[in-house]
């Protein structure tokens, strides 16, 4: 009878021993402490029975006592994080209670799949006897070329060349010129170092025609696109880390501020330069004060904070997308914007491919492609240029292409193709224009 007693007991021991586990629970969160909702988690050991954070980011499962794993957390969003459960894992939930409260911290997924096209992109202008500098498509699929043969300042040349790269006209630049900027409308414009000149095609040739260049900078450079009657500007001056984001209504004159945006950590140092200049940077301030309104602290961030290698400006690009809404990509509040003019605000989804910008190479601007809306995400590593679409719904990135050429400069695209300058590096090649075919 003792003896059946004895193994009773045994078995009740081992029984116990067996069916003891342990739990590990905790809050999965992205490299800014934010809650991750949705990622899956599972033991390696065991990939059948997978779970999900919930909307908190909340996590909990059970593992047997002396039982080793691999816990695993996935998602589509972040990159691949583990957790081994070892005797020193499980000995410190024995300590309280066979609970143990473990924190995830996943790292944004920069890139998904790299693209890498084998075959050389296609070379579409031009040769060895001009360099091309900026160019911008018109309408019909033509393009206007700013070119020039060894200097940019003296001896630029406008050249109009058609969809099959056949040059068409060309026209002499009076002045210093820098760069072809295409406005809302669709209009090109050649800025130059003191004047603006409207670009144009009329009876098969060039013509440009001188601007107010105040006017242009002020009333045209700050219109970003329309809806409807609806016009989209914004107040930004890169030498202030704040600015606006406007509708106005062109048939009731109405102004309304739509989104600020402010870099709040570049304000507060911004503002605080005026407690350490010299007393007649001050002095001066408060007579700047006086005489504008504009406050003295401000004086002194703009000619003197802006100057310092703390300084950047800032950088939350506005897209029209579709016909009736536009996104806004506010870099400081980490999120993603959906407006429309009927309903305002519909939708805010957090971004994180520029967070951590000197792990993942990610650079300005975003670019749209000019046919379908498609918004990418520029990221340079090891000389290298890769796109990565931005999702619109979710503020994901998407698979990146990966570019031919190292170090190229201009880049377009227009409706999957992109389109850039490159010349290689020490050499005595002319830069000329590529074009490779988004896959």
């Amino acid at each position: 009878m003792l003896k059946h007693f004895i193994s009773i007991i045994v078995l009740l021991t081992s029984f116990q021993a067996i069916s003891q586990q342990i739990e590990i629970y905790g809050t999965v969160m992205d490299i800014e402490g934010d809650p991750a909702p949705g990622v899956t988690y599972f033991f390696k050991k065991n990939p059948t029975q997978k779970f999900k954070t919930d909307t908190e980011g909340k996590y909990s499962i059970k593992l047997q006592i002396d039982v080793f794993d691999t816990l695993v957390f996935k998602s589509v969003q972040f990159e691949r994080t583990t957790l081994f459960v070892g005797k020193r894992t499980q000995r410190k939930a024995q300590k309280n209670d066979n609970q143990l409260e473990i924190d995830i911290t996943m790292d944004d997924r920069m890139f998904n799949i790299f693209t890498v096209r084998p075959n050389v992109p296609d070379t579409l202008c031009c040769g060895n006897e001009f360099s091309i500098e900026d160019f911008e498509f018109l309408g019909d699929s033509s393009i206007i070329l700013l070119t020039y043969e060894k200097t940019l300042k003296k001896g630029a040349v406008l050249r109009w060349y058609d969809k099959d790269f056949n040059e068409l006209d060309l026209h002499y630049v009076a002045g210093d010129a820098i760069e072809l900027s295409k406005d809302y409308r669709g209009n090109v414009h050649l800025i130059c170092e003191e004047r603006v000149y409207l670009v144009y095609v009329d009876d098969g040739e060039i013509h440009t025609g001188l601007e107010n260049r105040d006017y242009y900078f002020k009333f045209v450079a700050p219109i970003i696109d329309t809806i409807d009657n609806n016009i989209y500007f914004s107040n930004y001056s890169d030498l202030y880390p704040a600015f606006d984001y406007y509708e106005f209504n062109t048939e009731d004159s109405v102004y309304n501020v739509i989104l600020k945006v402010e870099d709040t950590l570049m304000m507060e140092l911004y503002r605080s330069e005026f407690k350490y200049v010299d007393v007649r940077t001050k002095l001066w301030a408060h007579q700047k004060q006086i005489e504008t309104g504009i406050d003295k602290e401000i004086w002194v961030g703009a000619t003197v904070f802006t100057n310092s290698l703390y300084y950047e400006p800032l950088y939350a690009p506005l897209f029209k997308t579709g016909e009736d809404s536009i996104l806004v990509f506010d870099h400081y509040k980490n999120r993603m914007f959906t407006y429309t003019p009927d309903q305002g605000f519909v939708d805010s989804t957090r971004i994180s491919y520029h967070i951590d910008h000197r792990r993942s190479g990610w650079e300005q601007p975003l670019i749209q492609d000019q046919i379908t809306g498609r918004v990418y995400a520029l990221f340079l590593k090891g000389g290298y240029t890769y796109l990565s679409e931005i999702d619109k719904h979710d503020g994901h990135v998407k698979k990146s292409f990966k570019l031919y050429f190292k170090y190229v400069d201009r880049i377009q695209v227009i409706d999957d193709r992109v389109y850039y300058i490159y010349r290689p590096f020490e050499s005595v090649q002319k830069k000329f224009l590529y074009g490779e075919k988004l896959d």
